[in-house]
Formats: C-alpha cells, sequence, structure tokens
C-alpha cells in the first residue's frame, strides 16, 4: 500500500492577462487578409501600377505577422490550459489513489472480520467439567485470575487451565501408582518364587522329618498319605473309614486301618465318576 502522506499537491498556475480576445483577433486578420488580397486582384485586372500593389503586399505582411502574433497567443494559451489542467489533475489522482488505499484497507479488514466471525475454535469439542465443579474443586490462584477482559472467554480459559492442573496432578498420581504396582510386581514374583519351591521343601522336609516320626511314634506322614488315599475310596468306604477314625481319635481305641489298592486305578475311577455325575 503507497503512503503518500508527504506528497505536495501542486498549486495552480496564475492565468495569463489578455487584453483582447486572441481569437477575435485572428478573425480580424483573416479578414483584412482577404479584403486585401481582394484589392490586389482588383488592381492587377485594372492594370495599376505596381507602386500601388506594394503597399497593399506591406499591409499583407503586417497582418501575416497579426496572424503569427495570434498563433502564437493560442499556443500558449493551450500551454497554458494544460498546465492548469495538469495541475487540476493532481489533486485528482492524488484523491483517488487515497480512495483506491482507502477501498484496500476496507476490504482487507472485511475480510478479516469474516475469517474471524467464521472460525470455529476447538473449544466447542472440548468436554469440561461443569461449572459448579469448577468452582468448588479448582483451586483459587485458578479462579480468581483474570486473562480476558470477556467474561464468557475469561471463565473458559480459567476452566481450560483448570483442566490442565487437573491431568498433571493424574500424571503424578499415575507416576506414583506406577511405582508402588512396580514394587508390588516384585514383592509378588518373590511370593511366587517362594510358593513355587515349597512342595519340593516340603518334600524333603517330611523325608527327613520319618526317621523322627518312626522314632517316636508320630506317624503324621503315614497318616496324611492314608487320608489323601481314603478320599479316593466310594462313598460308603469313606464313611466306614471316617467313623473309626473318628472312633479311634475320639475314646483312644486301638484300630489300625489300611487302604490296599492302586492309587492310580483309583484315581482313574473317581475321573470317570465325576465326568459321570456331570452327565
Amino acid at each position: 500500500m503507497e503512503d503518500h502522506g508527504a506528497t505536495e499537491v501542486p498549486q495552480l498556475a496564475p492565468q495569463l492577462n489578455v487584453e483582447e480576445s486572441v481569437y477575435d483577433k485572428l478573425q480580424e486578420s483573416r479578414t483584412s487578409v482577404e479584403e486585401i488580397v481582394a484589392k490586389m486582384l482588383a488592381l492587377k485586372n485594372e492594370g495599376k501600377p505596381k507602386s500601388e500593389l506594394r503597399e497593399h503586399v506591406m499591409q499583407m505582411l503586417l497582418n501575416f505577422v497579426a496572424l503569427r502574433q495570434a498563433n502564437r497567443s493560442i499556443l500558449l494559451h493551450e500551454d497554458h490550459v494544460k498546465a492548469e489542467t495538469k495541475c487540476a489533475k493532481v489533486p485528482v489522482d492524488f484523491t483517488t489513489l487515497q480512495l483506491n488505499n482507502l477501498m484496500y484497507e476496507k476490504n482487507y479488514y472485511v475480510k478479516a472480520i469474516r475469517a474471524c466471525k467464521d472460525f470455529k475454535s476447538k473449544y466447542a469439542d472440548i468436554e469440561l467439567v461443569p461449572k459448579e465443579e469448577f468452582f468448588r474443586d479448582a483451586p483459587e490462584e485458578i479462579k480468581v485470575s483474570v486473562i480476558s477482559n470477556d467474561s464468557a472467554h475469561n471463565l473458559m480459559l480459567k476452566m481450560l487451565n483448570f483442566e490442565l492442573y487437573q491431568r498433571k496432578e493424574l500424571c503424578k498420581l499415575h507416576e506414583k501408582l506406577g511405582q508402588q504396582k512396580k514394587s508390588l510386581l516384585e514383592i509378588i514374583a518373590n511370593r511366587k518364587k517362594f510358593l513355587s519351591s515349597l512342595p519340593s521343601n516340603l518334600k524333603s522336609l517330611k523325608k527327613a522329618s520319618s526317621p523322627v516320626q518312626n522314632q517316636l511314634g508320630v506317624l503324621h506322614t503315614k497318616k496324611l498319605k492314608q487320608h489323601h488315599s481314603a478320599e479316593l475310596l466310594p462313598p460308603p468306604l469313606y464313611v466306614i473309614y471316617s467313623q473309626f477314625i473318628a472312633q479311634k481319635e475320639a475314646f483312644g481305641e486301638n484300630i489300625d486301618m489300611e487302604i490296599i489298592g492302586s492309587v492310580k486305578d483309583a484315581q482313574a475311577n473317581a475321573h470317570r465318576q465325576a465326568n459321570k455325575d456331570c452327565w
């Protein structure tokens, strides 16, 4: 955009002062020349001496000089009119240029205003917390902050800041819980490792304690093995076994029981019986 703020508008030149109309003088000279030519033709036709013609020739030359002066005056007047027109055109061109600049600025601002009005913000698609929750849970420094002069826009910005604050707090909580999870996973892994090695340790312990149990007469391992085998007995036999065991433990009677048979066959039979009950 051009800047013509410092341009000086030229002033019009003063008009020439002419005592009489140039065109009237031109008309008079033309008429005089025509009259002189007519007289010269008449004298020539009458056979007059050339001395009389010389006087008319001098008058004609004077008229030619007057014609040239009139022509020069006309040309000067034309130049003067052109200069006046040029001087008058400068402010018109300057004003026209200013008008074009203003129209360009107007179109620019109109486009900018239209773009602002048509602008679709992403705020409409953001799900923020309700206003009640914001005023209840937001920190005081966020609620009292003034970011924009527009109240609605200021509230939106404060709610966005609160959203950012909540997300930062959630990130901190996520990091803290991640560390706790990591430590718990390590504890669980150690306990699983301990539990996986526990059966072999118990088996070794049972095997190592068998001589002591035999020496002390406490056949705990044998009784435990017998109880596991009894669970594979048919229900009637298991009831009889349970009653004898209860009587022995309750009254201290000398009752010895022994389960004879293949444990594998008993397990297979129990498995078949379980499948049969399911069907």
